[in-house]
């Protein structure tokens, strides 16, 4: 319990809730004790508002995204105010409002906690309605606390980027651990579909931490030069990323392992034993759960089940001569391969965390890196790309103004104490998603009622202010703290929060708490019962896109696997860039798929056919990468006209598959004769069986020789299957999806 406290204090997230307790409550003693308790609230207000949108990244876009946040709020303010005077003026003002803020979040992350912020003045507006020139005033005083965050924010950047960039590392060393051990645990037939559905969410989960770390990485190194802290957590990521993909680059034959023999499965659970080990090493310092006598004794204990499974290989290399023997041999010296390099680059980020020196950090040419940042695209022209039912933002906005709206009538209606309470909690929970909202309402429900449980046993016992005093700082940090980590907790501190802000107020904590529970539960109804019935976005209808964009991306990634094996060079950029490309896109693929098996069972149809396209296009990610890490780390021959006739047909096939989706023309690459390149290839690796037999003076190069041609073709052969059983999968898709 205590080392989780101390680990929960250490993290970024707490540092942001420190920062903005101690920026709300400055505000409100200063102005307390020089002023007026009015103004400090309001200053407070300001602070929480702007707060929602400060998020590290590229220095000049944190800065713009919180003055715009601070702009923002004051026009929504004073706008609001002004028309208060007018129901129906008010009504009108704060659809319109509520729409234009939530579009703003077409433009991106970033772009979409400026909107959160603007729709949260909007909310909070409504809390005490000002006339004349104090709307004026309290808006000068949101202004104040707006420049007050700012101000700090800026005093501990560099603390608070540093610390954002480390939690983000430490997380996507933990994620790449679990996935590791996720390959693992699908070696059992039984855990296998579970273990794979669980890898495509690992998968997700890696691609968005490696955006988010590229970012705030490559922007630093742009602007920094040679600080020490920040050129070793640059060289932690490559080596992070480098682990993951090498594991992607060695996909596991789970269908070979279950139809192997007895003595050859006995074999890779002793390999699966030492990979295990290693994941767990790594997890063991992602977490920094490591005491000094466990972190002494894990590489020797790494280093024995290397040494055993070595062992276990070379007997079993031994007991046959069979031709499955020989495959299965073969099998098992590519997944020791695969550990002993996973091994050192297990050391490699061991000597990083725990090195004083940088120098091997290599240089980032600095126009080729903006290449690795997703760059947001903020032309106007997408205000009206998006203005369509078609654009799942548009659809979000509508009904989150009607949405907002209901609960305002309703508030109105039965004289609801604090009624835009309901309206916060809509702005709060609703998401453009079905599953995200579904689930930040169930977690919103239940973190309320124990934080009002919670809050009625300290009311029962105590009214000094003092205490509630300490509860709504303590409170208002870890609600914070926790939003990204548990919601239904942050939900339960809000509560807290809120409810002895109140009892500091007025006297009536009790009813607080009712009206806070009550108010929490219509908004929670009406945002859930919007995302089902006003223009519900599932997404059925977005994954043909996404599919077509992983085809696209998969296919653009093999040509340049495949222009790479002809030039033989050191990798460029439009090599990694497309890579990239290609990991981003079948992460969005499996994060839009594994929130469509959360939808309701009607929304969900032809689950069962897009998991296998999900997977053969997954499949095929691997395929291609590992014939692109194989060409890097090996010395190899000239490509010949063959290899590249089997690249044309695998990319034929995905042309076939877009156009199927797409239901446009590609071109695709003709007079292709598969057969011939099949023919060549098994003639050439018996020739050099030949040799090999023959003449034992050149039998080392020719062994070099015979494996390339054997990894070589198996890699073609099995792309050439997945991109057919693609074709295949997606044209069966399309059938029944037309039905």
């Amino acid at each position: 319990m205590l080392l989780k406290i101390a680990q929960i204090s250490k993290t970024y997230n707490f540092t942001k809730g420190l920062l903005i307790s101690s920026a709300a409550f400055s505000a409100v003693a200063l102005c307390y004790y020089l002023f007026d308790i009015t103004m400090g609230i309001s200053v407070a207000s300001g602070v929480l508002i702007i707060s929602a949108s400060d998020i590290p990244g590229n220095n000049k876009h944190h800065l713009y995204g919180m003055l715009s946040s601070t702009g923002l709020a004051i026009i929504n303010f004073c706008l609001i105010q002004y028309t208060a005077v007018n129901s129906y003026l008010l009504f009108t003002t704060t659809g319109i409002l509520v729409f234009l803020n939530a579009y703003i979040a077409i433009y991106g992350f970033r772009a979409s906690l400026i909107s959160f912020s603007g729709l949260l003045t909007i909310v909070i507006s409504f809390a005490r309605p000002h006339t004349g020139m104090e709307i004026l005033l309290h808006a000068f005083y949101i202004l104040l606390g707006g420049i007050w965050y700012i101000l700090l924010t800026i005093s501990f950047g560099g603390f608070r980027t540093r610390q954002y960039s480390e939690v983000l590392l430490n997380e996507c060393m933990e994620l790449t651990a679990k996935y590791l051990k996720s390959r693992i645990a699908a070696i059992d037939p039984a855990n296998r579909r579970a273990s794979l559905r669980e890898q495509l969410n690992f998968q997700n989960d890696i691609n968005e931490k490696h955006e988010s770390l590229r970012e705030i990485l490559l922007h630093q190194r742009q602007r920094s030069g040679g600080m020490y802290s920040k050129r070793r957590q640059l060289l932690l990521f490559i080596e992070v990323i480098d682990i993951h993909e090498f594991a992607i680059a060695n996909p596991f034959r789970y269908k070979n392992y279950d139809s192997g023999s007895k003595q050859f499965k006995a074999v890779t659970s002793e390999i699966a034993s030492a990979m295990d080990a290693i994941a767990d090493n790594l997890l063991a310092l992602a977490n920094n759960t490591f005491d000094k006598t466990e972190e002494k004794s894990s590489l020797p204990h790494i280093e024995q089940l290397i040494k055993q499974a070595k062992t276990a290989a070379k007997t079993f290399e031994n007991s046959g001569e069979s031709p499955q023997n020989h495959n299965e041999v073969l099998q098992l010296k590519y997944l020791l391969e695969y550990i002993q390099v996973q091994y050192k680059k297990l050391k490699a980020v061991r000597v990083i965390l725990r090195s004083t020196n940088s120098k091997n950090v290599r240089e980032i040419n600095q126009r080729d890196h903006l290449k690795f940042i997703t760059a947001q695209d903020y032309s106007p022209k997408l205000l009206l790309e998006n203005l369509s039912l078609k654009s799942p933002i548009f659809k979000h906005c509508l009904r989150l103004v009607i949405t907002v709206l209901s609960g305002y009538l309703i508030g109105i209606y039965f004289e609801i104490q604090n009624a835009y309470w309901i309206m916060l909690t809509i702005i709060v929970i609703m998401r453009p998603g079905y599953v995200l909202t579904k689930d930040r309402t169930k977690q919103r429900i239940i973190g309320t009622i124990i934080g009002g449980a919670v809050a009625m046993g300290i009311v029962l016992l105590t009214t000094n202010m003092i205490v509630y005093m300490i509860i709504t700082f303590i409170a208002l940090t870890l609600s914070i703290t926790m939003v990204q980590q548990n919601y239904k907790v942050s939900a339960a501190f809000v509560t807290l929060t809120i409810v002895f802000i109140y009892a500091m107020i007025a006297p009536n904590a009790l009813e607080i708490i009712e009206y806070r529970i009550t108010d929490t539960i219509i908004g929670a109804a009406l945002a859930s019962l919007a995302n089902i019935f006003l223009w519900p976005s599932w997404e059925k209808e977005s994954i043909k896109t996404m599919i077509e964009e992983a085809i696209d991306a998969n296919k653009n990634y093999l040509e340049e696997v495949r222009l790479f094996y002809h030039n033989k060079i050191e990798l460029n950029t439009s090599y990694k860039v497309s890579r990239k490309q290609t990991f981003i896109a079948m992460g969005n693929l499996h994060a839009g798929f594994q929130r469509m098996t959360q939808e309701p069972k009607k929304q969900r149809k032809d689950l069962d056919r897009i998991y296998k396209i999900v997977v053969t296009l997954n499949s095929l990610l691997s395929a291609t990468a590992s014939l692109g890490t194989y060409t890097q780390i090996h010395k190899t021959t000239d490509a010949s006209k063959y290899f590249d006739i089997y690249s044309f047909a695998i990319q034929n096939e995905l042309l076939h598959c877009l156009n199927l989706l797409t239901k446009q023309n590609n071109t695709v690459y003709s007079e292709l004769d598969l057969e011939e390149a099949k023919t060549y290839l098994h003639d050439t690796f018996e020739r050099l069986q030949l040799v090999a037999t023959l003449d034992a003076a050149e039998t080392s190069e020719v062994e070099e020789q015979l494996k390339e041609v054997r990894i070589i073709t198996q890699q073609l052969e099995w792309q050439h299957s997945l991109a057919v059983n693609l074709h295949s999968e997606i044209k069966k898709y399309l059938e029944q999806s037309s039905l």
